[in-house]
């Protein structure tokens, strides 16, 4: 029992990273843009957690007693930024002067990774771990409720946060004018644009936030994963990528990526949680970590063939110029 509480537990928090980069990506599609530098966006929150992190710790100096607000507060204000400059200069790539979004979303996947690489292999991370640990629990308590509490309440404030985060989107996409106009911008940009709608305003706002969103992921899984001791391969451009596998998995509904970043992390740690079990088998264990990948083929070969109410946006991955109306 210990061992699958432990292992839910666990996927819970990768889930957020997840969670994080999908939600951020939805937006971006949901306007008609295929942002394939949200591995490179993520690296970058995690280059702006670490340094609003190590601000903060400069600030109080060696032996400043942590504040539980602004250890959270300073990561999520500097991955924010960070990762809304990654989606500004994809959107002035991609709507100003009109490049290719997938050669654009590529180049900024590499240079997110060498830039956040670089810098914060450069930073002072000598009281990260500390701040890690006062990040990994939101409530105290939570030992006294059992399985429930060890899996749902003994996560960091960034999870639930990603959680509302979702909802939000979803209920805003959905319900608001807004989100008719972003749908309307992503469906048929120059049927948007017809009806008075500011097309190229709407990409960059929410390529803007969607930015924003998945640098948060790249933060937390920096500070609260592996404790703000970076590390190269910690590959954090991989969370990206199966982040763009599960926004096709939710069929681009926030409140789906939350179940299915839940079951993608699942899928993502299995082979380190039944490795003892598979007695060595590097096969099998190579196998396991197939799992999300094939997971998304088979979700979209299924969506596309008996779901037609569940399709991309029509103009996704197409830039839009106003004169070709």
């Amino acid at each position: 029992m210990n061992y699958v509480v432990s292992f839910l537990s666990m996927a819970i928090k990768f889930a957020t990273v997840f969670l994080f980069g999908a939600t951020g990506e939805i937006i971006n599609q949901k306007s008609g843009h295929l942002n394939m530098g949200t591995p490179g966006i993520m690296y970058l929150g995690a280059l702006g957690g670490i340094l609003g992190e190590r601000i903060y710790l400069d600030a109080i100096g060696p032996s400043g007693a942590l504040n539980p607000f602004m250890i959270v507060f300073m990561p999520i204000l500097f991955a924010v930024i960070f990762g809304a400059i990654g989606g500004a200069i994809f959107s002035f790539f991609t709507v100003t002067l009109h490049c290719n979004q997938n050669v654009t979303g590529l180049t900024l996947t590499t240079l997110g990774v060498g830039i956040a690489c670089f810098f914060i292999g450069t930073m002072d991370t000598s009281r990260m771990p500390e701040v890690g640990m006062a990040l990994q629990h939101a409530f105290t308590g939570y030992e006294n409720l059992g399985w429930f509490g060890e899996i749902f309440l003994s996560q960091s404030w960034f999870t639930y946060l990603g959680v509302v985060v979702a909802i939000a989107a979803a209920i805003i996409i959905k319900y608001t004018r807004v989100g008719l106009h972003l749908r309307a911008v992503g469906e048929d940009a120059s049927a948007a644009d017809a009806a008075g709608v500011n097309v190229n305003r709407y990409r960059y706002i929410a390529t803007l936030i969607g930015g924003a969103i998945a640098g948060i992921g790249g933060a937390f899984y920096e500070l609260d994963n592996v404790k703000g001791m970076f590390n190269v391969a910690d590959g954090i451009d991989a969370f990206g990528w199966l982040a763009l596998c599960i926004v096709i998995f939710s069929m681009w509904k926030p409140q789906i990526a939350i179940g299915a970043s839940f079951l993608f992390a699942c899928m993502s740690i299995a082979p380190t949680f039944f490795a003892p079990y598979l007695g060595g088998a590097r096969y099998a264990t190579y196998l396991l970590k197939m799992l999300p990948y094939v997971a998304t083929i088979v979700v979209l070969i299924i969506v596309s063939i008996l779901d037609k109410k569940n399709q991309p946006p029509a103009n996704l991955g197409v830039p839009y110029f106003r004169e070709d109306r």
